[in-house]
This record gives structure tokens, C-alpha cells and sequence, in this order.
């Protein structure tokens, strides 16, 4: 089964804390299933992985760096059938380097795709499924995908923005963040400060991820997790 899924792989807050690498904590983490290859990978938030053959079936392990192209596991260990670990260059089919690069691209769906010469394989979140976009659902802290920006949703009706350049078409760099309220009706969040408001067809594609939309672009974000 190991030499199954390796063929299929290798085939192929506040401005402060926005300083740290949005990709540190990326919408990457979390476990992604193909469900045609049966293939599973799960990229935890400590930079830790697993993965194997058959829906959340892990087989080898190790660590997991990546940029906004590439995710490069680094294999450690495999995991026989007893459960127990063995050292993966005991047992190495990618050689002794025990190195796998997976060029990839996050899809406006949800899904992420990992593309190779032989194919592309697209894995489905498991636990990212898609939920109502409803103002309940959209209350909480939320990062812009690309960085520099945090949306804050409150419950009593209020918003704060860290940095609207990404967000608004102004595109000077604030400072301090904006504050203001806000509404949701009939997919439409609508930002309002000083008396100006910004109109955004609002969705949630996953639990964790929100798409704004609007005539200046389309934008995604990702939950912040309490």
C-alpha cells in the first residue's frame, strides 16, 4: 500500500501578529483526502505530517515545510503494520533523501489540487465541508489568505479592520485599524464606517474559509481558531 501511495505523490490581533508568515498557519493544515486514488495526507499546524493509502490510513511520516507553490515533505519514518515506526531510510523509496516536492494550488472551492507531469490530484478536506453562510457562522476573527490584513466579525454588530488595503480601494495603509459596523442579508455583508459602506457578497466555501467578493476582486479568508 506505501508503494501505492508514494507512486500517486511523487508522480506528479493585530498588525503584530500579521507579521508572522500567514503560511506558518496556513489553511493547508488539516487532513485532505482523493477519494480516486484513495490517498490521504494529513498536514498538522505543527508542521508535522502523515500520510498513506486509504481515508485517514497513515502509513509513513515525518515533516513539512512549504512556500506559496510548493509543499515539500520530508519523510522520517514509516509506520508498519503493528503500528510500530521504523526509520524511513531503512525502508526509503524515493531514495535516500526520503524528499517529496508537491507543486500545488488551493482552489476557490476548498479543495487543493497537487499537480504533477503524470496528473493532478484534487483532495477534498476531510472536516472542511462546506456550512450556511448565515451571520452566526460569520461572527469571528478571519485572516486574509495573502496576509498584512484581519478582519474582526463581533457579535454585537461591529467590525474592526487591521490594514484595508486588501479590502477596500483606498490603497493607503492605515496605522491603526478601522472600526465600524457591519450587517448580513441575502449573501451581502455590508461594511459601514463614517457613514460610507462597502458591499460584499459574502460565502463561506468551508467552515474556515470565507470568500468576499466585489467589484474590485474577489478575496478569501481563513478562520482564526480560538
Amino acid at each position: 500500500m506505501l508503494v501505492g501511495m508514494v507512486a500517486v505523490v511523487t508522480s506528479g490581533c493585530f498588525i503584530t501578529d500579521l507579521v508572522t508568515d500567514i503560511f506558518k498557519k496556513p489553511v493547508l493544515a488539516g487532513e485532505w483526502y482523493n477519494k480516486d486514488s484513495n490517498t490521504y495526507i494529513a498536514l498538522n499546524d505543527d508542521g508535522n505530517f502523515t500520510m498513506g493509502y486509504g481515508k485517514g490510513n497513515a502509513n509513513t511520516g515525518g515533516t513539512y515545510d512549504y512556500d506559496k507553490k510548493e509543499i515539500t515533505l520530508h519523510l522520517d519514518y514509516s509506520i508498519k503494520a503493528d503500528g510500530t515506526k521504523e526509520d524511513w531510510k531503512q525502508s526509503s523509496l524515493t531514495g535516500g533523501t526520503g524528499k517529496i516536492v508537491m507543486p500545488y494550488e488551493l482552489q476557490g472551492d476548498g479543495t487543493l489540487k497537487i499537480k504533477s507531469e503524470g496528473g493532478n490530484l484534487t483532495y477534498e478536506k476531510i472536516g472542511g465541508e462546506s456550512i450556511d453562510t448565515n451571520l452566526e457562522n460569520l461572527v469571528g476573527t478571519w485572516d486574509y489568505e495573502k496576509g498584512g490584513l484581519q478582519l474582526i466579525l463581533s457579535d454585537d454588530g461591529s467590525y474592526t479592520i487591521c490594514d484595508d488595503y486588501a479590502i477596500s480601494d483606498d490603497d493607503t495603509k492605515k496605522d491603526s485599524p478601522d472600526q465600524g459596523s457591519y450587517t448580513f442579508s441575502d449573501g451581502v455583508l455590508t461594511l459601514t464606517i463614517n457613514g460610507s459602506s462597502h458591499d460584499f457578497q459574502a460565502e463561506l466555501v468551508m467552515k474556515d474559509r470565507l470568500r468576499l467578493e466585489n467589484e474590485t476582486g474577489t478575496f478569501y479568508y481563513v478562520r482564526v481558531k480560538e
